[in-house]
């Protein structure tokens, strides 16, 4: 884990609240990779950045995963990642939002650092990952335009915002009743600008059984 300052003014926020059914080995937070539950290892990286980390999780496993993480405030998820954001938002008191997702344990705290100085400038920045090869657009199964790889990016956690920046996205949704897949495409709709900071190749989200082969795999090169 790179050595680096730790900051006052940033809370990283963990949704760990899915039953992990893509998956199908159960919670993904409590998942052993190496000796180790997922929420642990993402638990690590949060605390080697920031004083603040808030982990929601299933209210079941308030106890368990508060045991792992100490040095973490746990509260309870909601039923959908949008509500899990909520919660974890609510409870948490700095003025800089760090989103990080239970699923990733391999990011580095480089990355974690790298997309809150982008933030600072604009405030709001994001980890976006290169495809290296041209982006189809998909209508009726039929290719109707493709993109140059130099203008997409794969959308990756962590993902930064000020305070100020994440309480319209979350207003927005409600007065909406928008349900998105990331906080960032909210971020997005409410017309803010999000710098975009090159993601990890290794920085994998662990969702299906294929994920959690390559995860073990890269447990070997990576720990």
């Amino acid at each position: 884990m790179t050595a680096g300052p730790i900051y006052t003014d940033l809370a990283v926020l963990i949704p760990a609240a899915g039953s992990g059914n893509r998956l199908g080995l159960g919670p993904k937070a409590l998942l052993q990779l190496n000796e180790a539950p997922l929420v642990q290892w993402v638990a690590r990286k949060a605390l080697s950045v920031a004083t603040e980390v808030v982990i929601a999780c299933r209210p079941q496993d308030l106890a368990t995963v508060s045991e792992l993480c100490p040095g973490c405030r746990c509260v309870p998820g909601g039923d959908s990642r949008q509500q899990t954001v909520q919660q974890l938002f609510a409870a948490s008191q700095a003025p800089w939002l760090l989103l990080h997702d239970v699923a990733r344990p391999f990011v580095t705290a480089t990355l974690l650092r790298q997309v809150f100085a982008a933030a600072q400038a604009s405030g709001a920045a994001a980890a976006l990952l290169d495809p290296e090869v041209p982006v189809g657009l998909i209508a009726e199964g039929l290719i109707t335009r493709h993109f140059p790889r130099e203008q997409i990016g794969i959308f990756q956690s962590p993902q930064v915002f000020s305070r100020q920046a994440m309480q319209a996205a979350l207003a927005y949704a409600r007065q909406n009743g928008l349900q998105t897949q990331s906080t960032l495409q909210l971020v997005l709709a409410t017309g803010a600008i999000v710098q975009s900071v090159p993601g990890e190749k290794a920085n994998i989200k662990i969702t299906t059984p294929e994920d959690w082969l390559m995860a073990q795999c890269l447990t070997r090169y990576l720990t």
